[in-house]
């Protein structure tokens, strides 16, 4: 099934929310240094008057925690767990806050942090790459330059590259005494000379940042597009070998109809304990639903190896012999390696391999070690092959077959919890107990068809 665009509209939104987590503890840092700011300010470090860098470092902070509040207080008022995150508008909020904040920083303390007029740029191109977004950053970036240039000649830590003069003599000058040096030309000179060149830097990061962005998202479209053909692929694999289980089962039914009735039925029962095996605390983290699945699916191929037993025996209207009986009990075995023969061609899926194997070798195996072919003991056998012995056994109990009559369920499941701990896990007979009623209703269901 192919990503809607709404659901693609979602995972954009889920991923954008991540870039705002981002930009606001970037923003959280801004307000760290800005502490520094006003702590360096009272060791002297900074020239201007301290009542100016007090005002412009409260009024950078109170900017920068803006977006923090909004997220603090906004989210409080949303319901099922929304989040201002993931608002169109707040991305815009955040990075304007950023410039603006920023743009307070460089005024006052100009060369100290200079740099920091990057980081706005950079914060915006890290969302998806979009026109308005590029434009609006632009022309932020357009006003940050003249704001930081000559708001740091009439207010900032005095610089000779924009005063002209010895810096000693600068911290001595007024508000007014420096505006009286911002002749036209001065002016001139500082756009010139200073703006122009920040801004051009800050264009080439911005279009740097925003030209990474793209390539990204191009990246990571070819990625999701690559990702929906391996999907598809998958799902074609796993169509062919639902239709090479069904064939298979197939197979078994036209040489003998009981044994294809009984492959759908165990099926079901295996379906249905594994997933109340899944709701029990024991195993809860051993079985996962893709796990049920692929044990329900193989459960199917468990008798494959009877395609190999000789229809004198399989057809056998009656109790077999000793010498026919060994003969029979080969098919768990011969099971296995047809399953390895045509499924080792799904590369993909060892997963599915392994449990089919398992499940058609061992299900005859005992708890005690008392079965067949291999006499594993205990969790020697493998988990699927003791849910798929459960499954069989009960079947052929309520059953009819030429050489017996059928028990009702609830006599078969009475002889099953009998054999807690000698035929079968006491695990999973402790489970089966719990879903008695269930499969008493379903083996009494006909099969639909």
């Amino acid at each position: 099934m192919s990503v809607t665009p709404q659901e693609r509209e979602t995972l954009y939104q889920h991923a954008e929310a991540n870039v705002n987590r981002f930009n606001l503890k970037c923003i959280a840092v801004m307000i760290l240094l800005a502490l520094f700011a006003e702590a360096f300010t009272e060791l002297g470090a900074f020239s201007p008057e301290r009542q100016i860098v007090h005002l412009s470092m409260g009024a950078s902070i109170l900017i920068f925690i803006l977006p923090i509040l909004v997220v603090f207080f906004r989210d409080r008022s949303l319901k099922n767990g929304e989040t201002v995150m993931e608002r169109e508008w707040f991305k815009y909020f955040l990075v304007t806050c950023a410039y603006l904040g920023i743009g307070v920083l460089c005024m006052t303390l100009t060369y100290h942090v200079a740099i920091l007029q990057a980081l706005p740029p950079v914060l915006a191109a890290q969302y998806r790459s979009k026109k308005g977004l590029l434009g609006w950053t632009l022309a932020a970036t357009a006003l940050l330059v003249p704001v930081s240039v000559f708001g740091g000649f009439l207010l900032g830590v005095p610089d000779r590259n924009l005063l002209k003069i010895p810096a000693d003599i600068a911290d001595t000058l007024s508000l007014a005494e420096r505006a009286a040096l911002a002749t036209p030309q001065r002016i001139w000179e500082l756009a010139l000379h200073h703006a122009l060149p920040r801004f051009m830097c800050l264009i080439a990061i911005t279009a740097l940042a925003f030209g990474i962005t793209r390539r990204n998202a191009k990246m990571l479209a070819e990625q999701a597009e690559l990702n929906e053909k391996i999907r598809e692929e998958m799902e074609k694999k796993n169509n062919l070998q639902s239709r090479v289980i069904d064939a298979l089962a197939t197979l078994i039914e036209t040489r003998d109809v009981s044994t294809g009735e009984h492959v759908i039925r165990t099926k079901q029962y295996v379906g249905m304990i594994a997933r109340a095996m899944q709701q029990d605390e024991q195993y809860k983290d051993v079985l996962s639903d893709r796990e049920i699945e692929i044990i329900e699916s193989a459960a199917a191929l468990h008798d494959v190896g009877k395609i190999a037993v000789s229809d004198v025996i399989l057809l056998k209207p009656g109790k077999l012999t000793n010498e026919e009986f060994e003969e029979m009990k080969k098919h768990s075995a011969k099971g296995g390696v047809v399953i390895r023969n045509i499924f080792s061609t799904f590369e993909d899926d060892t997963v599915f391999l392994k449990t089919a194997e398992d499940i058609a070798v061992s299900h005859h195996e005992k708890w005690n070690g008392k079965g067949y072919p291999a006499g594993l003991q205990g969790e020697e056998i493998p988990l699927s092959a003791r849910i798929m012995a459960v499954a069989d056994v009960f079947d052929a109990l309520v059953s009819v077959r030429v050489y017996k009559a059928s028990m009702t369920p609830e006599a078969a499941l009475d002889l099953i919890e009998s054999e807690s701990g000698t035929h079968f896990d006491p695990s999973i007979i402790r489970i089966v107990a719990g879903i008695r009623q269930e499969l008493i209703d379903a083996a009494k269901t006909p099969i639909a068809g």
